[in-house]
């Protein structure tokens, strides 16, 4: 009976060490490589915390894997300039933007045109990129579109993600036309998700920027995405009011990363050409 319990007491001690070991090397880990996820939890010291738009152009995962033009570039900046960099993702833009005025973020990159409304509430940053709002919706199976154009839009209803920079461009482009344009504000889902729901024919249609559209277009291609709502607009990151300090540093990195070969590597790498 002795020997027995002896047994029993010894494979205890080898599960608890085991335990302890795939626990020290999930700390490793997480400690060697950026954390993907939302938290209340704000990293300290000289820390940069960022939140960044799920999307293929912003911030992506397959398996184990994260990548995306925005993650892979704020990366490369933080690491030239010795900053710790604690990245999580975003659908929803008001709720992010909430946490960038409390402090909870540095910086919130995405599909954000820095329209005057924004930057009553944030500093941004030079432009990152050039990008233009575009409809995406379905061609039928002769091809053809339900809105062939601007016009076509009027009387209808766009879909765009909850309090996102398409809205304000549709009122503008509704007062342009004379005639009623009804918005709908998706208050869950982010710029990728409403252009799965049009390629699934679950909505007629979604206002996204161009540069997204045209990637989604390579796993859906019966979408279209011809139709212009905007002139090309600057895409900026976002900076708490406050933080000024920040804001031209990251001028300065953005300015200088722009300059380089590992840029045009990655514009090409992701189609931004």
């Amino acid at each position: 009976m002795k020997r027995l319990e002896y047994r029993h007491g010894t494979t205890a001690i080898y599960l608890l060490l085991l335990a302890a070991v795939i626990g020290a090397m999930f700390l490793v880990r997480n400690c060697t490589s950026p954390t993907w996820h939302v938290s209340d939890n704000r990293a300290g010291g000289d820390t940069l915390n960022v939140a960044i738009e799920i999307s293929p152009i912003g911030l992506s995962t397959s398996g184990d894997t994260l990548s995306g033009y925005y993650y892979d570039m704020v990366r490369m900046l933080a690491s030239a300039h010795g900053r710790p960099l604690k990245v999580d993702g975003f659908t929803h833009l008001e709720s992010v933007l909430e946490n960038l005025e409390n402090g909870r973020y540095d910086v919130v990159i995405g599909d954000i045109a820095a329209n005057s409304s924004l930057r009553k509430r944030f500093r941004a940053t030079r432009p990152v990129l050039i990008d233009r709002q575009v409809l995406v919706q379905c061609r039928d199976s002769a091809g053809c579109l339900r809105y062939p154009d601007q016009l076509s839009l009027t009387g209808d209803t766009i879909h765009v993600p909850l309090n996102s920079p398409f809205r304000t461009r549709l009122e503008h482009l509704t007062r342009e036309l004379g005639d009623t344009i009804y918005i709908v504000e998706d208050p869950e889902l982010g710029s990728e998700q409403l252009i799965i729901m049009v390629a699934r024919f679950q909505l007629p249609n979604a206002v996204v920027n161009r540069h997204l559209a045209e990637i989604m277009k390579s796993d859906y291609p019966w979408l279209d995405s011809s139709v212009e709502i905007s002139f090309n607009q600057f895409q900026s990151w976002l900076v708490n009011k406050r933080d000024s300090v920040l804001c031209d540093t990251l001028d300065a990195w953005i300015s200088d990363f722009r300059a380089t070969a590992a840029d045009l590597e990655l514009r090409r790498r992701y189609h931004l050409d």
